[in-house]
């Protein structure tokens, strides 16, 4: 019997990135419309730029597994994937999974899917190349698919063929068209009826375009496979073809990723006239431009199809296609990176006088196939038979791994479960040894055992998945009795700068509770110099034990760069600090078992002093650098120039200036010191003080700038700043200069504030500063004062002629380029701030000579 619509579990979409987006949201309203039970399950693999389309398209997912992180890879994408979508799909019993084309949430989602037994829907099925490497990872990934899936809803006849080819049963094979022309179907709709607003500046530089008969191409490269080069050759010849040829415009979104960034500021692109470069747009305005365009450089596989679909000609950025229904259109032409091809390509549709009219071949779809694929959904009795053959199947629990505890392997309580205490707690698990992380928040402890870090460092998702699933490492909230006990617990100053050591006696507390003869208690918080003898102490009164004699206490303090966590747990140096010779020797045992740098052994006094004194000595580095740049900029130098010029000296080394400083150590620690050694820490004092109003001297130079703005205008200033986190290409915001510079600037009656941090996910963003939050190109577009806070290297890529008619602060060095000199010639440094103020500085002098003078002369008398 086949169930009815109604007793049908839900149906789950799956969508991960931008083109998933573009391509599911007319399937997911085709299934809506239907009547069928449908839900949304997004992975957020690219974070703003899927949620721009769920905005513009009025969709809201019902899961949202958020896995989007900062320097993600294709391990972490994998099994992140894999792990949540296995949790969404057995907790709503889904019917069917549908996923389409080739990314990597498509591809873990159908294999997540498949292990539950759950039948699969393939959309935009059989694209292929033949070579598993290009593109890279997609055709691998599309390959997986196909295996797995039980419905391949193929867009073209000749993607229906390859599946066929391939060995899939006929049967199970439908070729619908591609839900993208779907997509362009909707969206030329909503411009018809103006249910939408393009960019301004997009539209008004189009509409000058056509209006003074200049041609228009669109420009979009981003593919892994060129970027040995290949990005550098194709922008180097657009470049070329657009010095020659001023007639046309060309319009470049591009991809953030590093190596497109360099790759911009390498050609030197940004100083072209006729070339508009910006962060990726937003789907509506890509589209606008698709309409717009004369034609097309590309190495999307999705703009491919776009552009075709409207009739643009295109040229193909890639060595292969999976779409060649283009190219036999007579459409799409591949060019690959190779310079000549593209140049030769870019000439002839320079010449051709009118462009052949190909909108009645619907190449890839008539613009319904969302309802071609639900109407095949509803009616197909294999799907209705599947369900009801595996629906028992789908809950089957699963325990992938068991791992049978050795008797004699030693157990590691670790308490804290932040950013030092799991990865240190990931890494000894790794080791061998049985590890209990422990919390006393319960949210925390229940995501952390589910798989989930709550903590972002690259690779923590999969080492994670690893030793929970090993058996070796699990989090409580409950501490129990163990071999050795960490501390790794946060340590804040408390008001007038005092260290706030409530954590570590707490953690003290539920120790002593277990606490038993021979065991080893290690702090690695950061402290002020004594607490390790005050720990051993306490601990002391609190068990009736003996220190160093019935349990063993040492410091060895972390020492490790977020972003490279793990790697510098095993190979840094560690500095191990005993109560007394036999704690030392006991904790050299512990760390010996994972860490590959050396071991140095001292007392616990030492220890604490020495993790103090490396943070402090890079803080006196940085007032330094920051006393420069206020004297510098107090004559209207340029303080990234005085400290080029000066470390071209052998022996010096001087820092580059920012906005402050951030990050929870250095801003914290030398406190610590000071608070030691009150009588002998002036210059520590001194140099934190100073990196503590470097903040609120970028809020006066902002409020100068304003100032001066108001002299030629009228209204509120409106001022974008750019980067919030406390360094770049983080996404950290802990004790950032940058984000309190932004959150004095709020409070500024005579300034409109926007701010743009694209590391930071949006919606957090906003919890703090609400509509002010911007993109890139929007607060360039509104601002009259640029103000950069963070040196984000997708910064460096910004279009110059965006900048044309700004005022601009630079408090980070991002826009200083360092001197270049051949060494053949004598190398001549003069800045435009120098001729701009040289009236000022003369003025400066005179009146410095003035009054040394006449201190001299009251000196003599």
């Amino acid at each position: 019997m086949i169930p009815s619509v109604q007793e049908i579990q839900p149906i789950v979409v799956i969508v991960g990135t931008r083109p998933e987006g573009i391509k599911m949201i007319p399937v997911y309203r085709a299934l809506q419309d239907a009547g069928l039970p449908v839900v949304l399950c997004s992975t957020m693999q690219h974070d703003e730029l899927l949620t721009q389309v769920l905005d513009l398209f009025g969709v809201t997912p019902d899961f949202d597994l958020i896995i989007m992180r900062q320097g993600q890879d294709l391990f972490y994408l994998t099994q992140s994937i894999l792990q949540k979508t296995k949790e969404v799909f057995s907790k709503i019993k889904p019917s069917m999974v549908l996923v389409q084309g080739d990314t990597t949430s498509t591809m873990a989602a159908a294999l997540s899917a498949f292990y539950l037994h759950i039948p699969v829907g393939h959309i935009e099925a059989g694209l292929r190349t033949d070579d598993i490497k290009a593109p890279f990872p997609e055709e691998m990934n599309r390959r997986v698919v196909g295996t797995v899936a039980d419905f391949h809803f193929a867009p073209t006849s000749h993607a229906a063929a390859q599946l066929y080819a391939q060995g899939v049963e006929r049967q199970r094979v439908f070729c619908t068209g591609n839900t993208v022309v779907d997509a362009l179907r909707i969206i030329q709709d909503m411009l018809l009826k103006k249910t939408i607003t393009i960019n301004a500046d997009i539209k008004n530089m189009v509409q000058e375009c056509k209006k003074n008969n200049k041609k228009i191409m669109l420009l979009t490269a981003h593919r892994r496979e060129s970027f040995d080069g290949g990005i550098v050759r194709v922008l180097q010849t657009v470049k070329q073809f657009l010095s020659e040829h001023p007639d046309v415009v060309c319009f470049y979104p591009y991809h953030p990723n590093p190596h497109v960034v360099q790759a911009i500021k390498d050609v030197g692109l940004s100083h072209m006239p006729n070339i508009y470069i910006s962060e990726p747009v937003a789907y509506k305005e890509l589209a606008y431009l698709l309409l717009n365009v004369d034609w097309v450089l590309t190495d999307s596989g999705g703009i491919q199809e776009e552009a075709v679909s409207l009739s643009k000609p295109v040229l193909v950025l890639r060595e292969k296609t999976e779409r060649a229904e283009g190219v036999w259109a007579g459409l799409a032409t591949m060019v690959g990176t190779d310079s000549k091809k593209i140049k030769t390509s870019l000439e002839n549709l320079l010449q051709q006088k009118k462009q052949k009219n190909t909108t009645e071949l619907f190449v890839y779809g008539d613009g319904y196939a969302a309802n071609k694929i639900v109407q095949i959904i509803k009616n197909n009795i294999t799907l209705q038979e599947a369900i009801a053959e595996k629906k028992d199947a789908v809950f089957e629990p699963t325990n992938i791994f068991k791992v049978k505890k050795e008797a004699a392997m030693k157990k590691v309580a670790v308490l804290g479960l932040g950013y030092i205490g799991l990865p240190t707690s990931i890494i000894m698990a790794q080791a061998g040894l049985s590890v209990v992380g422990f919390d006393i928040d319960k949210k925390r402890v229940d995501a952390i055992n589910a798989g989930d870090p709550v903590i972002q460092e690259p690779e923590i998702f999969e080492k994670l998945q690893l030793v929970l699933g090993s058996g070796h490492f699990c989090a409580t909230t409950i501490l129990p009795k163990a071999d050795c006990f960490i501390i790794a617990v946060p340590t804040p100053f408390k008001e007038e700068k005092k260290a706030d050591l409530s954590y570590v006696f707490a953690a003290a507390d539920s120790i002593s509770s277990v606490l038993q003869k021979g065991n080893i208690v290690l702090l690695e918080s950061t402290v002020p110099v004594g607490c390790t003898q005050k720990l051993a102490q306490y601990l002391e009164r609190l068990t009736g034990l003996q220190a160093g004699i019935d349990f063993y206490v040492a410091h060895c303090p972390e020492r490790v760069l977020p972003g490279k966590i793990f790697y510098e747990l095993v190979h840094n140096t560690r500095i191990i600090g005993g109560f007394n010779k036999e704690s030392v020797h006991k904790a050299k045992e512990l760390y010996q078992t994972f860490v590959e740098g050396s071991l140095y052994l001292t007392d616990s006094t030492t220890a604490e002093m020495v993790k103090l004194v490396e943070n402090s000595s890079r803080d006196v580095e940085i007032a330094f650098a920051h006393q420069v740049a206020s004297m510098a900029q107090s004559v209207h130098l340029d303080p990234y120039e005085v400290i080029e010029l000066a470390n071209k000296h052998p022996r010096v080394n001087i820092l580059k200036p920012s906005c402050g400083v951030g990050g929870h150590c250095i801003a914290v620690d030398p406190w610590f010191l000071v608070e030691s050694f009150p009588k002998n820490s002036v210059l520590l004092k001194t140099a934190r003080n100073v990196n503590e109003d470097r903040p609120k001297q970028v809020v006066t130079l902002v409020e100068k700038a304003v100032k001066q703005w108001k002299k030629n205008n009228d209204g509120v200033c409106t001022v974008v700043t750019l980067g919030l986190t406390y360094k770049p290409d983080v996404d950290d915001l802990r004790e950032s200069p940058a984000l309190q510079v932004a959150s004095c600037l709020i409070d500024k009656k005579d300034i409109d504030l926007l701010v743009v941090e694209p590391h930071i996910n949006t919606k957090k963003l906003k919890n703090i500063f609400e509509d002010r939050v911007v993109s890139v190109q929007d607060g360039i577009d509104r601002a009259d004062i640029v103000v950069y806070l963070v040196a984000h290297k997708r910064f460096r890529a910004i279009d110059e002629k965006m900048l044309a008619k700004k005022q601009i602060i630079d408090v980070c060095g991002i826009r200083h380029e360092p001197k270049k000199h051949d060494g053949k010639q004598e190398c001549m440094f003069w800045p435009a701030s120098i001729l701009a103020e040289q009236s000022h500085l003369e003025q400066n002098t005179k009146e410095f000579v003035k009054n040394d003078a006449k201190s001299h002369k009251e000196e003599n008398a």
